[in-house]
């Protein structure tokens, strides 16, 4: 039992590792490109295309689909056609994408103009170019998907550790290319031949180690194979459709507010997806990976005791230093002050839930790891119904940039708040779980109060900052201090003895 949980934790550390190192590359992505871009015409089409390009593809690549690939692997595992399984359903995947992909490009206009039909005729015609070159990526990226999923399924992590980095890089040097040739559709470029290129990596690396094969394949087995995961994925497809469909309407919503809008929305996520980046999507790969557990409330309470002391006081700072974080990190180049206003008015509508999701998002894990798939998926649906119908409720009163960027981030807050207060009501562990929520207040109440006091004390950015980083660090250890003091003498304990035995 102990070597499967130092595995577990050694896996996650792996899958962190990598989110951190994608992260790291995914936010200088961001700062370059609001240094280069800003809030602009070309931001804004390169944000829309990719929306264009992924919401047909929803099925086949959302956040959902590992929860159904991971153990159809897992269960081909137990048998000797484990590589060849995998080569079918690769193939029925690409398949897939193929079909879809040639839709997008078919009906591009007609697409284009229902997802941003706010953004002028010019912002649509060089959407439309964007997706026409980005499309090409897409079978490619669905195949990854599965690729990744079987490596995760043997406890390996590194198609998935890699894809995120490598798209990143190629950004980054489809900006600087567009720099220096002044023609924007480098970006839509080096995002396309990154997709394929690393497709056609991951197939020849499994392929060499025989973890993946073709040999034998006949269109039946295929066919069967796609069959199979359409079968499973029915009791999830509605994910897909809600959480595309949310993007669909945040899009337009912000496509009709102001030039710079659907860019500003995404570089606020930049700041608050860092958590479901860094913790969430590796921890939630781990708990999948793994069997499920005799006893899920303990696994609730253990995975939301850390997570909750880190998260809860973290969003309080966001609240209190959002504008200050959002200058600090991107205010310069063409990246000016109405772009700043609308960063800083979506990042504190986002802030206020990014704790919830954070957990909601982990914790829905553990119900699809004990086979609950069709309870997570209500949740996750009914959490993305939520935020869909607060954006359309509240679109009448986005007249104004800087209110309606706060008041879409708020919505997103929403589905926040519901996916987490719904998985909390389906595990065993929801009065522990509430009890934890109530206790990690006291310590986000304190950084809000702290984070008031520090910004009435200094007007400059950079100090504000730098106290408030300090204050957080305090908050988070009283949170620490509060939600595991077991851990905390543990480790008074370990220092204790360290110190005698020096003393010795």
């Amino acid at each position: 039992m102990s070597k499967r949980i130092h595995s577990m934790r050694r896996f996650t550390a792996i899958l962190i590792s990598g989110a951190l190192t994608s992260k790291l590359l995914g936010f200088g992505r961001e700062v370059l490109m609001a240094h280069v871009l800003g809030a602009s015409l070309v931001a804004d089409g390169f944000r829309g295309a990719l929306a264009a390009v992924f919401i047909p593809l929803a099925l086949l690549q959302n956040e959902s689909v590992p929860a159904i690939m991971i153990p159809m692997h897992r269960e081909a595992l137990k048998t000797t056609e484990a590589p060849r399984s995998l080569g079918a359903l690769t193939i029925a995947v690409a398949v897939m994408a193929i079909v879809l992909t040639g839709a997008i490009e078919l009906l591009g206009q007609f697409w284009v103009n229902a997802l941003v039909g706010g953004f002028s005729p010019e912002g649509q015609v060089l959407t439309l170019q964007f997706v026409r070159i980005m499309a090409a990526g897409m079978p490619a990226s669905a195949m990854l998907n599965v690729l990744a999923a079987g490596e995760i399924a043997l406890g390996r992590t590194r198609l998935t550790n890699v894809r995120a980095s490598l798209l990143n890089i190629s950004v980054l040097f489809g900006i600087g290319l567009m720099v220096l040739t002044g023609d924007t559709h480098a970006l839509a470029w080096s995002f396309t031949l990154a997709f394929n290129a690393l497709a056609a990596w991951g197939v020849i690396l499994l392929w060499r180690e025989k973890l993946l094969s073709f040999a034998g394949l006949t269109p039946g087995l295929v066919w069967a194979a796609g069959v199979d995961f359409l079968r499973r994925l029915r009791v999830l497809v509605v994910l897909p459709l809600a959480e595309q469909g949310n993007v669909w309407v945040e899009r337009l919503i912000a496509s009709r507010l102001t030039t710079g809008a659907v860019a500003s929305l995404d570089y606020a996520r930049t700041l608050t997806e860092s958590a479901l980046l860094l913790i969430s999507q590796p921890v939630g790969m781990a708990v999948l990976s793994d069997h499920s557990p005799k006893n899920a409330g303990a696994q609730s309470e253990a995975i939301a005791r850390p997570l909750l002391a880190l998260a809860v006081p973290a969003s309080a700072f966001l609240l209190v230093f959002a504008d200050d974080v959002v200058r600090l990190v991107f205010f310069r180049g063409a990246f000016g002050d109405e772009a700043l206003l609308l960063t800083t008015h979506a990042l504190r509508g986002i802030a206020f839930g990014v704790w919830a999701s954070t957990l909601g998002w982990v914790l829905i894990r553990i119900l699809n790891g004990a086979g609950r798939n069709s309870l997570a998926a209500i949740i996750i649906v009914s959490a993305y119904a939520v935020n869909i119908a607060v954006n359309l409720l509240t679109s009448h009163m986005q007249t104004a940039s800087g209110p309606g960027m706060l008041l879409l981030g708020l919505g997103e807050s929403s589905r926040s708040f519901v996916l987490l207060a719904a998985v909390i009501l389906a595990l065993e562990s929801r009065r522990k779980i509430a009890f934890l929520i109530l206790l990690s207040l006291v310590p986000a109440s304190l950084m809000l109060a702290g984070g008031l006091l520090i910004q009435g004390a200094f007007s400059d950015s950079i100090q504000g900052l730098l106290f408030g980083g300090l204050a957080y660090l305090v908050c988070f250890a009283f949170a620490v201090g509060l939600l595991m003091p077991a851990t905390c003498i543990w480790g008074y304990n370990r220092v204790r003895i360290a110190f005698r035995g020096r003393g010795d």
